[in-house]
């Protein structure tokens, strides 16, 4: 899958940066009053739903959107029978038959195919069982003449019984009535979808979880920004569109509702007739593939295809001290990472040689340490970018992090929402030698957006904002200061004490005999003596581990 910012960017048509989720600063044209230049290609995918589908291609069939800059393409999953054409349909309207391209199946490998048999500029998602209002296409596509960053989000409101005929959709589409189609009071909104969108002033000042509301029934992008994300994972068959808006966030995309493009969905949604089992289904899927929401991983210490933290080091100078760095890192309390070693592993060869007067000895010994390590990869270079990875940790070999370092830097990004936060050890002569965590939807972004000459922690900040911390509150070790004979890897955080044996016995170690009532009293007595005492000595202990 290519990195966001392994792909370079297409000619953008505007240079206006967009502070976080801030779309407020774009003015889009409004419908009506400009002329559209970019193509679009509406993108439907379909199984064994010919009744609806004419519905949707009605409605498409009236759109305001220019015809000759609108195509439809209708990915038919393998429908029995195969999905036709209806007569009323949009000028540019063709079908392709997933089964003669692919050998996979479902929503998301039906959407990858009909994005790849097409043409337009723009991509816009559209679901089989949908009435599209005449500007609906329009009022989504005119974010995408101001900017490529944006993924729009149209509204839609669910229909529950009384389908209509294609002939009454195209009737009502043209004499402009398509919105009394059926009574409001009828119908029901996509409640936890407007809920995030109204909860966060549009979006705008949502944070890092947005993608939540992207719930591909009607939705927009540049064919640019998906191609940047690597696409839809064919692979999934539900919750493709929740994993797709996660990495379309780590990408750098600007989510921007459009509740001026209005719909009608035909029917309730899967997840709200089958929610309990759905989410069941989709919670060990997306929680392999999302480190966030936090809650998709809580109560485990395993290991996943995609990391929260990505971190990366120099493999530089002995094999003590990196280790040290390294295996600190790996006994974070923060479990979600791994580890990229850096060096020119290349060199390391197997002429003969003098075996500890190697040159390359440490280099060596690093390699044999970590290469069957999973949660350490030995790389050639540093890589720009994390992703998908929501963050990427980058640190001098010489920085040893303390148990919660890490934790707590994640922390900050989140709590201050910033692109970049940078801890400067103590003893560090310059800011070269500081911990920077970097958030990889802002650098996704700022690759794309920085100036000439721009360093990429400038272009960052302007896009997220920065935060600068001190490395002695974050429990930062400078290694160098520590003799090398001292350095050593801390001890495992999760392991069992030796079980101590605990006796209830009397003070001279005899056993109390039993024989009758008041034996019996004396015995309850000495027991209850016993308890007590022991009662107060863990309390004097706790007290003397407090001084």
């Amino acid at each position: 899958m290519p990195s966001p910012a392994d792909t370079p960017a297409a000619a953008r048509p505007s240079d206006v940066r967009v502070y976080r989720n801030d779309w407020s600063v774009l003015t889009p044209p409004s419908v009506g009053t400009w002329r559209p230049t970019r193509s679009v290609s509406v993108v439907i995918p379909a199984y064994n739903c010919q009744k609806t589908l004419d519905l949707t291609l009605a409605s498409l069939a009236h759109q305001t959107y220019p015809a000759e800059l609108l195509e439809v393409v209708v990915a038919d999953d393998g429908s029995e029978p195969p999905i036709e054409l209806p007569e009323i349909r949009p000028a540019n309207c063709r079908i392709v038959r997933v089964p003669e391209v692919s050998d996979g199946w479902g929503r998301s490998n039906a959407l990858h195919v009909g994005a790849t048999h097409s043409d337009g500029e723009i991509l816009h998602w559209l679901d089989a069982d949908m009435v599209i209002f005449p500007g609906h296409v329009a009022e989504q596509v005119r974010w995408h003449h101001v900017s490529d960053e944006v993924v729009t989000l149209g509204y839609k409101r669910f229909v529950g019984e009384g389908w209509t005929t294609p002939e009454e959709v195209a009737r009502r589409c043209a004499a402009g009535t398509i919105g009394e189609l059926f009574r409001i009071e009828d119908t029901e909104p996509h409640d936890y979808v407007e809920k995030i969108i109204d909860d966060t002033d549009q979006l705008r000042h949502g944070d890092h979880l947005n993608f939540r509301a992207h719930v591909g029934a009607t939705a927009a992008l540049t064919r640019a920004m998906y191609e940047r994300t690597g696409g839809l994972n064919t692979e999934l068959r539900l919750g493709e569109d929740t994993e797709f808006g996660y990495r379309l966030t780590q990408a750098g995309a600007v989510f921007v509702p459009v509740p001026e493009a209005r719909s009608w969905h035909m029917g309730a949604t899967h997840m709200m007739t089958k929610g309990v089992p759905l989410r069941r289904f989709n919670h060990p899927y997306l929680a392999d593939l999302m480190p966030q929401p936090r809650w998709l991983r809580r109560g485990s210490n395993r290991s996943w295809a995609v990391p929260l933290v990505t971190a990366v080091l120099p493999a530089e100078g002995s094999l003590e001290r990196v280790r040290t760095a390294v295996d600190r890192l790996l006994a974070s309390d923060l479990t979600d990472l791994r580890v990229k070693l850096v060096a020119d592993w290349d060199k390391i060869t197997d002429e003969r040689r003098s075996i500890l007067a190697d040159p390359l000895l440490d280099r060596r010994l690093i390699q044999v340490t970590y290469r069957s390590d999973p949660r350490v990869e030995l790389v050639g270079e540093a890589p720009e970018t994390a992703y998908p990875s929501p963050f990427l940790l980058r640190l001098p070999a010489h920085v040893g992090v303390g148990p919660d370092t890490v934790r707590r830097l994640v922390a900050v990004a989140d709590e201050w929402q910033v692109g970049l936060v940078r801890l400067l050890p103590a003893g560090a002569k310059s800011p070269d030698e500081a911990v920077s965590l970097w958030r990889t939807s802002a650098v996704s972004r700022a690759v794309r957006v920085r100036r000439p000459d721009e360093p990429l922690h400038k272009a960052v900040a302007a896009v997220a904002g920065e935060r600068w911390l001190s490395g002695d509150d974050l429990g930062v070790d400078d290694l160098r200061q520590i003799p090398e004979a001292e350095l050593s890897s801390p001890k495992p955080r999760l392991y069992s004490r030796p079980d101590k044996r605990r006796r209830i016995e009397a003070t001279d170690g005899q056993t109390i005999p039993v024989g009758g009532v008041r034996s019996l009293a004396h015995a309850t007595r000495f027991v209850a003596r016993q308890a007590a005492a022991g009662a107060a000595r863990k309390v004097r202990r706790r007290v003397r581990r407090q001084k």
